[in-house]
């Protein structure tokens, strides 16, 4: 069963996805495969909509923070990829590993297709490829870059797992969410409020 509580990975996810502006449309006629051009492959546009041209990249069927275009390619639909699940606890979530390496456990987290200093998961999370960030991206405008935020956050998971040899559990990630508060990651004091009105809401409670 899922977990009502995201990751702070999924979301920033979330908050770039809703930000980010989606591929410029060309007009049929693209490469084999993608016939619009878009850079999203034909077969995932059909899981995706129904058609070969049909999809933004900005799709979200289950609104959990990962694109709809994302989920098709790490696990096969568009609700199968679990923001918060992160089977190694080393802070990058299973669905981030399964594109880059082909399983949930592979990634040493710095991985770099293309040679730019930013690894491939942190790209992945910010704009759904492996190349597709330029290191510069910051949703909340807080000065700290979205790829700088989100590997202090792995860092952090990967030491307190080294220092207390635990299985993930709700502590190191609320840890790992002061980091990023403390680095300048103020969405996430959105995000612990969010979960703290969640667990009162099944509890019973009103939410403030």
């Amino acid at each position: 069963m899922r977990s009502p509580a995201l990751a702070p990975i999924a979301l920033l996810a979330a908050l770039l996805i809703t930000a980010a502006a989606a591929p410029p449309a060309q007009a049929v006629g693209g490469p084999p495969g993608d016939v619009d051009g878009d850079t999203i492959s034909d077969t995932v546009e059909q899981v995706v909509c129904g058609s070969d041209t049909c999809a933004t990249g900005a799709e979200d069927a289950d609104g959990d923070g990962i694109p709809d275009v994302v989920e098709v390619v790490s696990c096969g639909s568009t609700t199968c990829a679990d923001p918060w699940a992160d089977v190694d606890g080393d802070g990058i979530p299973d669905y981030v590993e399964r594109l880059v390496c082909g399983s949930d456990t592979c990634s040493d987290g710095e991985e770099d297709e293309d040679g730019e200093g930013i690894p491939d998961w942190v790209e992945w999370v910010i704009c759904g490829t492996a190349t597709c960030a330029t290191g510069a991206e910051d949703l909340d405008g807080d000065g700290v870059s979205d790829a700088d935020g989100l590997r202090a956050y792995a860092d952090h998971q990967r030491a307190a797992l080294a220092v207390t040899g635990a299985s993930l559990t709700w502590t190191p990630w609320v840890l790992g969410a002061a980091v990023l508060v403390t680095a300048g990651g103020g969405a996430l004091v959105a995000l612990r409020r969010r979960k703290q009105d969640r667990a009162r809401l099944e509890a019973g409670g009103v939410e403030r």
